[in-house]
């Protein structure tokens, strides 16, 4: 990222904010489009999925408690008006308790969206976000598409004007921080909210925002996905109702930038440049996983595919692996050996074992009773793990695998599969959706449908869409 010098009168950087989500002169892109389709099949179907999980189980839970009698109703019965769907269940809740379930569930598993630049999981943050926004009343394709868009935008451009290096740096969970502000962005737009209550929708989602890296490997790290969503619909449901904050708290004394970053005014001066940027730009930065696990471990897992397929299935012949990530690629992974199945998500040494050992990596090698096959520990033990200098080329991962008679077979991955540069295919996309939410003509055609939602023409009522298909007899 470019850095300006400042300019004797500076635009602060909520009014950048505010200027750039309220413009209405960009024409539709194909390609935002096109990536959105995946992105929403990919989400919902992770999320169904992840509904299972304890983390999601438990949040639901809670939320359920909290519910007036009535307003739980199912999505086959006459639901409340305004209610939001529990993405592939009956259920039906307020808007808000609606994105922190699905929220939760879309990030339950590790297996939601990631972008390349920077640590976030947008779609996980701000398709719960705008989809129990949705239900307040029906909404077109194009709405969706330009207010993801502009979610997508200020999640990666805050994250710069931070910088990202030194927010993450300091343990925060970018998805939760920033996520906070990008989906109260996307929701603004969404919902063409005037400029004052944009600002003041920003400014109280920038007091929510927490979540630390800390807790990776315990079920709070989803629900850090899930609370975005939720606070993001609350910001904007207060901002509406007249609710204030400070207009310029982003780049205010004590504020988001001075808290969690290294306030620069330079930085600041180019944040209008660089949503401008990524508001078709991010077409070229996100992943829809094809592994269930961290995406810093993702290119590892392909090295390991890949040398497999060289080395054969024999892990007795390696003696020792060598693998070296960018600088800051281990910080999300675990610095010990994994306890259980969720955190084996964050063992680069676990996930890379596994693809050694049996050619792929499932959603069934996360269990706890996974982590005891043979051979897994011992090959985890022959594992290194190492960063590159700050000044090297980011954005790749490096394998060196040693064998026993001396030869050394080596993969530099820069695109894992999922990459925009790498898609799924769509018979693999639609592969992936079937082993989260099940087999079966009404689940295929419930793909499709979802599928067709960036290109809805028409204003449409998405909470029967999001519930899934009626349950076969």
């Amino acid at each position: 990222m470019s850095v300006a010098s400042p300019t004797p009168q500076q635009v602060g950087a909520t009014a950048q904010l505010v200027d750039f989500i309220g413009r209405r002169d960009r024409r539709a892109e194909p390609a935002t489009r096109a990536a959105l389709r995946g992105l929403t099949v990919d989400t919902v179907g992770v999320a169904v999925a992840g509904l299972s999980t304890p983390a999601a189980v438990l949040v639901r839970d809670w939320v359920e408690d909290q519910t007036p009698s009535g307003t739980g109703a199912p999505s086959d019965a006459v639901a409340p008006a305004g209610t939001a769907a529990v993405w592939g269940s009956t259920s039906r809740l307020g808007p808000a308790a609606a994105a922190l379930v699905n929220g939760t569930a879309a990030h339950a598993l590790d297996w939601d969206d990631a972008a390349p630049s920077m640590a976030m999981h947008p779609a996980a943050v701000l398709l719960p976000t705008l989809f129990a926004l949705a239900a307040r009343r029906p909404v077109t394709g194009a709405e969706l598409d330009a207010a993801y868009s502009v979610g997508s935008a200020v999640f990666r451009a805050v994250s710069e004007v931070l910088p990202h290096a030194v927010h993450y740096g300091r343990g925060w969970h970018n998805t939760s921080t920033t996520g906070r502000l990008a989906a109260t962005a996307a929701g603004c737009r969404l919902l063409d909210l005037d400029g004052n209550v944009t600002a003041h929708a920003l400014g109280i989602a920038a007091s929510q925002a927490s979540g630390s890296l800390a807790n990776f490997g315990t079920m709070t790290k989803p629900m850090h996905a899930g609370l975005a969503s939720r606070d993001a619909v609350m910001a904007v449901g207060l901002a509406r109702r007249g609710f204030t904050a400070n207009p310029a708290q982003l780049e205010a004394r004590g504020g988001f930038l001075d808290l969690f970053g290294d306030h620069d005014p330079r930085r600041t001066a180019v944040l209008g440049e660089r949503l401008e940027h990524w508001v078709t730009g991010w077409v070229d930065d996100y992943v829809i996983k094809a592994y269930p696990s961290c995406f810093a471990t993702q290119r590892a897992i392909d090295a390991g595919l890949s040398l497999r397929e060289e080395l054969g299935a024999d892990a007795g012949r390696v003696s020792r692996i060598e693998v070296t990530l960018e600088h800051g690629g281990t910080r999300p992974l675990r610095d010990t050996g994994p306890g259980n199945g969720l955190e084996a998500k964050f063992s680069l040494e676990y996930t890379l074992a596994v693809a050694l050992l049996t050619g792929n990596v499932l959603l069934g090698d996360f269990t706890d009773e996974a982590l005891k096959r043979p051979g897994v520990a011992e090959l985890m033990a022959r594992i290194e793990l190492a960063e590159r200098p700050p000044a090297e080329e980011p954005g790749h991962t490096v394998v060196r695998l040693h064998t026993g008679d001396g030869r050394l077979l080596v993969r530099d991955v820069h695109h894992s599969r999922g990459d925009s540069h790498r898609p799924l295919s769509p018979a693999e996309l639609a592969a992936k959706f079937h082993q989260c939410v099940g087999r079966g003509p009404a689940k295929a055609s419930w793909f499709d449908a979802l599928h067709a939602v960036p290109d809805a023409d028409e204003p449409q009522d998405l909470q029967r869409l999001l519930a899934g298909p009626p349950a076969q007899g």
